[in-house]
Parts: structure tokens; C-alpha cells; sequence
């Protein structure tokens, strides 16, 4: 396994210093129209049992012919680099995205498989390379599935909006990540874009299998964002059970860009959570560096009110 690393790191460092254009990621393979690359992230948290993990190592495969397309994402997830708990570590591989796509006409867009639910804007960007921040919002994983296994139905507006219906009534592909395991997600959502403002809102139902719980959910948000400034933020409620609080989380989040390669990033959060019987409130600073398209280093520190997370997480990602 070790040995594997090493090859994989020393591959991706070859890909780094060989590429020619900073703003692309992969391998064209020649005479097809397949694209292979992939991303790794090195991550050290304080409240992490093992501290310093690789927290994904993935293969990224794209592909767009006529009207078809395919996109899939092959992970291997928190593989500690302690001697100790790695000679104890079961490598799994997990099906994160495996999708193919087909264009009906200009309006109408079919996805089939596993994809990232169309819900939210936090959800849009699944890569943690392409994240302002290392740490994710409540939201994600707490009040709707983050993955589908099903179909997307996509309508696109003359004024690109767009419209879309998630269904699913089969088990799910992929059960080794961070992701609700679910056998039943219906959801409908609206995005809509205004030069540099846009909006979103979702509604969903959703039925967990290893938990035997079901939920609704319902939320909104929207986007600012200009060449200086990116302001971002959502609030979704679930509905509760019986002689219990309803449950909300959301966030506001601003990232500035203090130039063409560093961001500093401030989050405030609250949220009511009846699983873990804490209704609280965080903040976030962080600070992210890309040296290149290829690698960005992030830092932060999460401050919560009530649960005994307070830490620092610092990140190195890569994209090859």
C-alpha cells in the first residue's frame, strides 16, 4: 500500500512539472474524447484521531461526445499516515460520482447514476480543491442526501434558469463515504442567475436506510460575486419529530481575493441539530494560498459555542 503512495505522488509531481497550461487538469487521451486526471488532499485536524490523513486520494474520468456525456469519481478516503493505524487501515474504494448524461435538446438535460444532488450552492462544488475552505457547513451531510443514486431531469430557460427533478427509489451505489446511505430521495429545485447575483431554492424528501428515518427539507440561498468579493449564503429547515424542536442550519460566508492567488475567508454559522441535541452557533477564518492552478494550501480556525470542536485544520489539495 505504501509503496503504491509513493508511485501516485511521484506521478502526480511528474504531471505537475510537466504540465503546459496551469487552468487544466487531466489527460486528453488522444483519438477519444476521454479525459483521466485526479486530485489529492493532505489534511491535518486537531480534533482528528489521526491528525495528518490523506482525506481523499481520487480518479477523475470525463468524457462529451455529441450529445452524451459521462463523468465518474473513484475515492479512496481517510487513510491515516500514522505507522500504527495505517497497518490497521481497510482500504476501501467508494463510487463517488459515476453519471452519464445525455442532452434530449436545448432545453432538456437527462443525468443517470450517481451524482452530486442538485441542491444548494456548497453542494455545486464537491472537490475539495475547488472550496473556499477545507471545513464544510453544517448543512452538508445534516439536512439533505449530499450524493443521489437515481436520475436528474435538467429544463434550461432562455434567461438560464434552470429547473430540476431528482428521483430515486433504489439502493445506493456508494456506501463508504460521508454521505447519508439512502434508498429514496425526490427533490425539486430552481436556480436562477442576474448578472453577478443569483439564487437558488430546494425541496426534498428523503428516507435513510442504516438510520430508518425519513425527512422534508426546504431552503434557499444566493450568491454574490465580483472579481474582489464573494458573498454566499443559504438557510434550510427539516422537519421535526415529535414534541421536538424544528431543526434549521445556515451559514453566511465572504471570501475576499487579496489577488490572483490568495483569499482570506470568514463563515458565521447556526444551526439546531436534534441528533446530536445541540442548537449552537460558529465562526470561521480562513486563509487559502494557490501557488498554481494545480495547488491551493489552506488554513482555518473553527470557533463553536457549545459542542468541544474548537481547532485548527490546515489542508494541502492537488489537482493532476
Amino acid at each position: 500500500m505504501r509503496h503504491g503512495i509513493i508511485a501516485l505522488l511521484s506521478l502526480l509531481s511528474g504531471s505537475l512539472l510537466l504540465a503546459e497550461e496551469p487552468s487544466h487538469y487531466g489527460w486528453d487521451i488522444p483519438h477519444t474524447p476521454l479525459n483521466i486526471g485526479g486530485y489529492l488532499d493532505l489534511t491535518y485536524d486537531e480534533h482528528d484521531n489521526e491528525n495528518f490523513l490523506f482525506d481523499d486520494i481520487a480518479l477523475l474520468f470525463a468524457a462529451n461526445e455529441h450529445n452524451w456525456d459521462l463523468l465518474g469519481e473513484i475515492e479512496l478516503s481517510h487513510l491515516p499516515l500514522n505507522k500504527e493505524e495505517f497497518d490497521q487501515y481497510d482500504m476501501r474504494l467508494n463510487i463517488e460520482r459515476f453519471q452519464i448524461g445525455y442532452m434530449l435538446d436545448d432545453t432538456q438535460h437527462i443525468t443517470v447514476g450517481r451524482f452530486n444532488s442538485d441542491i444548494g450552492y456548497w453542494n455545486q462544488a464537491p472537490v475539495k480543491f475547488l472550496q473556499e475552505t477545507t471545513t464544510y457547513p453544517h448543512i452538508i451531510e445534516h439536512l439533505f442526501p449530499k450524493s443521489t443514486t437515481g436520475l436528474l431531469y435538467t429544463h434550461y430557460f432562455e434567461a438560464e434558469e434552470t429547473l430540476s427533478f431528482t428521483f430515486q427509489n433504489n439502493q445506493d451505489i456508494g456506501q463508504q463515504d460521508d454521505s447519508m446511505e439512502i434508498d429514496q430521495h425526490y427533490a425539486l429545485a430552481f436556480y436562477a442567475p442576474y448578472d453577478d447575483w443569483s439564487w437558488r431554492m430546494a425541496g426534498g424528501f428523503y428516507r435513510e436506510i442504516t438510520k430508518q428515518r425519513e425527512g422534508y427539507y426546504l431552503g434557499a440561498g444566493g450568491e454574490y460575486e465580483n472579481d474582489q468579493l464573494s458573498l454566499q449564503g443559504e438557510f434550510f429547515i427539516k422537519d421535526k419529530n415529535k414534541n421536538q424542536s424544528l431543526p434549521y442550519s445556515g451559514y453566511v460566508q465572504s471570501s475576499w481575493h487579496l489577488n490572483a492567488t490568495q483569499d482570506a475567508t470568514l463563515r458565521l454559522e447556526g444551526y439546531r441539530d436534534n441528533i446530536l441535541h445541540v442548537e449552537e452557533q460558529t465562526m470561521l477564518l480562513g486563509y487559502g494560498y494557490r501557488p498554481t492552478g494545480h495547488i491551493t494550501i489552506k488554513g482555518e480556525y473553527v470557533y463553536h459555542t457549545k459542542l468541544p470542536l474548537s481547532r485548527f485544520v490546515f489542508s494541502f489539495s492537488v489537482m493532476f
